[in-house]
């Protein structure tokens, strides 16, 4: 049985963050960028982050958590900070963490020098979430902690959106940390908020955004820790809230449902599991830039095999293969390879 998307839970770090992709040179300073700014809607990163989450390793964040560039602006007092964070950025595009860090630190004087208490806030806050990138847990919370502080310190709530943004992510170190105990009271915190935020305005699309992200962390938490019925009713709920947000035709769907199709599988529900399966296909091809789309073909390949179904499930593997090759999805080639292995090893 395939297992491909799952294989996303060991590269938490990228799939977390709200991830903009800025075709930009370091030299490009005089150019005009698209900026994120205090009017951003928390809803378009998070849009973002629901298509986008599986390539995430093509891009990088301008705005790396719902903050956004807060009280930063293109005129001349801020253009210099605010290109040095480029800049620092975009060395963490090219996986120079040493430079991304000691560039942002040289952003982070700038902000105090400048006084601009919202400049420094979101400089540790990227800074934070830079560290988190390069697994450096404790630096990550330290940071962490320290601009929930300061959102704290200009009238934040515990149920803001910001905050509890920044809950889910230190859920998620906890449990990069095997801490797991502090995980899941963070996943539980931030999920009881959300849900009562969306019970009361269901449709306020930055809680709505922030909520499937978050409902879709605890299912693979949970699924992590073995606990498949309480995963699957969660992924269930991510499901309807992505659904919701985005509409049927949507990548994160297609993902979801291939989620709830695996632990579907692994329970022995194989008539259940085949469903999911066929509804991702249905919703897959309409995404033909989905780049690991393949597994879908593959999983209904293993059901299909598993059935004695030997036909189908060369069919299905045979378009698995097609489309890992059509997208360079080196892992989806090497899954499809091993399908059709064992599709052929049965017809013998």
């Amino acid at each position: 049985m395939s297992l491909l998307f799952n294989t996303r839970l060991v590269k938490c770090i990228k799939r977390i963050f709200p991830v903009v992709k800025h075709n930009v040179s370091i030299n490009s300073y005089k150019q005009k960028l698209v900026f994120p700014n205090s009017k951003q809607s928390v809803q378009t990163s998070i849009r973002y982050i629901l298509s986008n989450r599986t390539n995430a390793a093509k891009s990088i964040v301008f705005g790396f958590s719902l903050l956004g560039l807060i009280g930063l602006d293109e005129s001349d007092k801020d253009k210099e900070l605010i290109y040095t964070i480029k800049k620092g950025l975009l060395h963490l595009q090219n996986d120079d963490y040493n430079a991304f860090e000691q560039t942002l630190h040289e952003a982070l004087k700038m902000a105090y020098d400048l006084k601009n208490f919202d400049g420094v806030t979101y400089v540790y806050d990227v800074l934070a979430n830079g560290a988190f990138m390069n697994k450096e847990y404790e630096k990550a919370k330290n940071l962490f902690t320290t601009v929930i502080s300061r959102l704290f310190d200009q009238g934040g709530l515990e149920d803001d959106l910001n905050v509890l943004h920044i809950s889910l992510k230190l859920s998620k170190i906890y449990e990069a940390q095997k801490d797991y105990k502090n995980s899941e009271i963070g996943y539980i915190y931030c999920v009881q908020r959300l849900e009562k935020k969306f019970k009361i305005d269901p449709e306020n699309e930055d809680v709505l955004g922030l909520y499937a992200i978050t409902l879709d962390a605890y299912a693979r938490y949970l699924m992590n820790q073995g606990q498949t019925k309480n995963a699957r009713a969660y992924f269930r709920k991510a499901y309807n809230a992505s659904v919701k947000l985005n509409g049927e035709v949507f990548e994160m769907n297609v993902i979801l449902l291939n989620d709830l199709g695996t632990l579907c599988y692994i329970q022995g529900k194989l008539d259940k599991a085949l469903h999911y399966f066929k509804k991702a296909e249905q919703i897959g091809q309409h995404l033909p830039d989905m780049e690991n789309f393949s597994t879908v073909y593959i999983n209904l390949g293993n059901i299909y095999l598993k059935q004695g179904m030997l036909k189908e499930a060369e069919q299905n593997c045979v378009e698995g293969m097609k489309n890992a090759k059509r997208h360079r999805y080196d892992e989806g080639k090497k899954e499809a390879e091993i399908c059709l292995a064992e599709i052929k090893s049965a017809m013998k």
